[in-house]
């Protein structure tokens, strides 16, 4: 949960006095291994904070202390250790923003894994009752891509719908409104600004056996005419699609 390191950090000062106050846990370690989360050196973080736990417990501050130490996990790509202490983090009654961040964290790693059943399940347990900090048009754009790749299209709408609504002036509504109201995968085999070449990509597609269309899209101030196989309900199917048309010699792009 890379993106969401910064965040914490920014408003951290509260939480990092108030994890560091437990009466028996070295408060020396503690900001020693915080400096270290914060100056990005990964190993020596999850070291210190491996020592301050040890140290004391039974912290009651000991699940901000299991968050920050994932995240230097998520860093060093140990992501199944860090997941382990997200849920931790949860379990040691971590409050806000920290619990949500700690969830957020899950859904993200599960997301980037490709399980998206598992992402959506820990990203909606922040979506009813976010913290202002937790970054919504983002978690809100996974959840409805995350619905797609399932083949949920109209639940997917209602997530994508409910970003453009609310944070309208966002990229990740940008994106959502590409991906509003769609109801399959296709596979791209290109992107051209010249209609006769993607006439001609078109005609050699359908020559190796693959329905083909020409679409368009606007791309940087540009309009582009798009040519597209297929049709897919999810996106598993969509990449044994794209597997096969990549075989053939084209070049690939799953796109809803």
């Amino acid at each position: 949960m890379r993106r969401f390191v910064m965040l914490v950090l920014a408003s951290a000062g509260v939480l990092a006095a108030g994890c560091a106050s437990s009466g028996r846990a070295d408060r020396a370690v503690f900001d020693a291994s915080y400096a270290a989360l914060e100056a990005g050196r990964w190993q020596e973080a999850v070291d210190g904070f491996t020592r301050y736990l040890r140290s004391d417990p039974t912290s009651p501050h000991r699940g901000e202390v299991y968050y920050y130490r994932g995240e230097a996990l998520v860093h060093l790509n140990r992501r199944t250790e860090a997941k382990t202490d997200f849920v931790r983090a949860i379990g040691a009654g971590a409050g806000p923003p920290i619990d949500q961040f700690a969830r957020v964290a899950i859904g993200n790693l599960y997301y980037e894994e490709g399980n998206d059943a598992k992402a959506i399940e820990h990203y909606v347990k922040v979506v009813d009752d976010p913290h202002k900090d937790v970054p919504m048009p983002m978690i809100l754009l996974r959840v409805g891509v995350s619905l797609q790749r399932l083949g949920k299209w109209s639940l997917a709408d209602r997530y994508l719908g409910h970003l453009i609504e609310k944070h309208p002036d966002t990229g990740a509504a940008r994106q959502a409104m590409r991906r509003l109201h769609a109801d399959a995968f296709r596979v791209q085999t290109g992107a051209f600004a010249s209609m006769t070449t993607a006439a001609r990509e078109v005609r050699r597609a359908r020559a190796a056996g693959f329905e083909a269309r020409l679409g368009r899209i606007t791309s940087g101030g540009r309009t582009l005419n798009t040519v597209q196989v297929g049709r897919a309900g999810t996106y598993a199917e969509a990449a044994v699609l794209a597997q096969r048309v990549h075989q053939a010699g084209f070049d690939t792009l799953i796109v809803p």
